[in-house]
């Protein structure tokens, strides 16, 4: 499973939403008497424990002061007027994957949206498909099969659609059909007002370019997505292994690889390090048939003999699954992770990854670093035409640990931090969806974050939505 879950964080820090005013106990019956879900509060013993939950199991221990699960979008708009209404912050839930347990903030009235009904709905005529912003990643691609359509995405299975799309959304489909933000035509949104709105190219346009990459839960709360899909087809899937002593050779040879490679063709550098046997692979998708000729083009470019070659041919839905790791879901668990944007992947940046990665204590368990590109059609799209700014740089380097005890936790912490500083010449900012506590907000949205700032200032003045940005 080349992205290990979507969830890690510097759990020792506080989000940098402020912790809001609570509603009196008669307002809290109001407001659940008055929805087809249910309002959950801090009293209600087991129930709100398992409610608050998120993926990342570092943050069960905040208490946001309820948690209000809706049935319909007017239940979503009589939660978010009563916010206003009572001073509180609203954090929107759909996957709960949040790297910084944003969907679970401290005194703040999460709002989970897994309840929202209407399903993923494809229109033949168009070729779109409309899905609730909680819709898991894996439940979307098994609506589209029948059709033999999908949109691009990230491989982690339960992942809730608005949460990758509204950062951004790298995965496997990336180089030949672009982000997941850049196949959005249209979303439904509640604003902090309680008003719904549609926001596309033509209606609320400043909103709309926002909602393509600025992160989630900063303007509204979105309810609902379209999408533009394209067909499907099978893939060979590539998996070449190299000796972990060798991975800076791989990320120089990974990179002149892809720079030739046709836009069907997508690959990462997958590197641990760590308890058990070290390891540097590529990982690669490629039309089917083609496989053999992907690996021996790896294998060129990196200009070592690899240790291992493993290629088949998988169905598209065979696919979704061998990416997410052989299975349909994902289980909670603690992460320490964090991310660069790496300009250019040259031998000084290869080198730089690498001693990040020797910065892991021995002993201490299992560090990655996980180099996706941004090549190909991400780079279709002005870096100021949408709130995603990194369309003209190389990578995203993603850094991962699990954490299960409470040392290792501090360990990772320390480590992550030694990361960023190795490779600081090197990176021009940082991925929203791998988003870290105690980041300046300019390193997520570079030269986009003053408009970025504007949109919010007009749709969400009193910053009632949290999302643990402050922009």
């Amino acid at each position: 499973m080349f992205l290990r879950g979507a969830a890690g964080a510097l759990v020792t820090t506080a989000l940098s939403a402020a912790v809001p005013a609570r509603a009196n106990p008669g307002g809290w019956s109001s407001l659940d008497s008055s929805i087809g879900g249910r309002v959950l509060l801090p009293n209600g013993g087991a129930s709100f424990t398992r409610a608050k939950r998120v993926f990342n199991s570092l943050y069960d221990t905040s208490t946001p002061a309820a948690v209000v699960t809706v049935t319909s979008l007017a239940d979503v708009q009589r939660a978010v007027t009563f916010a206003a209404a009572n001073k509180l912050t609203i954090a929107p839930r759909g996957g709960g994957h949040s790297y910084i347990g944003a969907s679970t903030a401290d005194g703040a009235m999460v709002l989970d949206l897994r309840g929202l009904p209407g399903g993923v709905r494809f229109d033949s005529a168009t070729g779109d498909v409309t899905v609730p912003a909680a819709t898991g990643l894996y439940a979307v691609h098994q609506a589209l099969a029948g059709p033999g359509r999908a949109i691009p995405t990230g491989s982690c299975p339960t992942v809730g659609t608005a949460g990758l799309a509204l950062g951004g959304g790298l995965g496997a489909d990336s180089r030949h059909a672009g982000l997941t933000c850049d196949a959005l035509t249209s979303a439904t949104v509640v604003l902090p007002n309680g008003d719904a709105i549609t926001a596309s190219a033509d209606d609320h346009p400043d909103l709309f370019w926002a909602l393509r990459g600025g992160g989630g839960g900063n303007f509204g709360v979105t309810t609902s997505m379209t999408f533009a899909t394209f067909p499907t087809a099978d893939s060979d899937v590539v998996r070449v292994d190299f000796p972990a002593q060798a991975a800076a050779h791989v990320l120089t040879g990974w990179q002149t690889w892809l720079a030739a490679a046709d836009r069907n063709t997508w690959g990462l550098v997958d590197f641990s390090t760590g308890s058990g046997r070290a390891n540097c692979h590529v990982l690669a998708t490629c039309p089917a048939g083609s496989g053999p000729d992907a690996a021996a083009a790896i294998k060129a470019a990196v200009g070592l003999r690899p240790n291992d070659i493993e290629r088949r041919t998988l169905r598209f839905m065979d696919l979704v699954t061998y990416l997410a790791g052989g299975s349909a879901t994902s289980t909670p668990r603690g992460f320490v992770a964090g991310s660069d944007v790496i300009g250019v992947v040259d031998a000084s940046a290869a080198d730089a990854i690498v001693a990040a990665m020797r910065q892991w204590p021995p002993g201490a368990g299992r560090a990655s670093v996980i180099v996706d590109t941004l090549t190909g059609a991400v780079g279709d799209v002005d870096p100021g035409g949408s709130a995603f700014p990194w369309r003209r740089q190389a990578a995203v380097a993603q850094w991962y640990v699990e954490t299960p005890s409470g040392e290792r936790v501090s360990t990772a912490t320390t480590w992550l931090k030694a990361a960023h500083r190795e490779v600081q010449p090197f990176s021009v900012g940082r991925y929203v969806n791998y988003r870290e506590a105690n980041t300046p907000v300019e390193r997520y949205f570079g030269p986009n974050l003053p408009r970025l700032a504007a949109v919010q200032r007009k749709y969400d003045p009193d910053r009632v939505i949290c999302s643990g940005l402050d922009l």
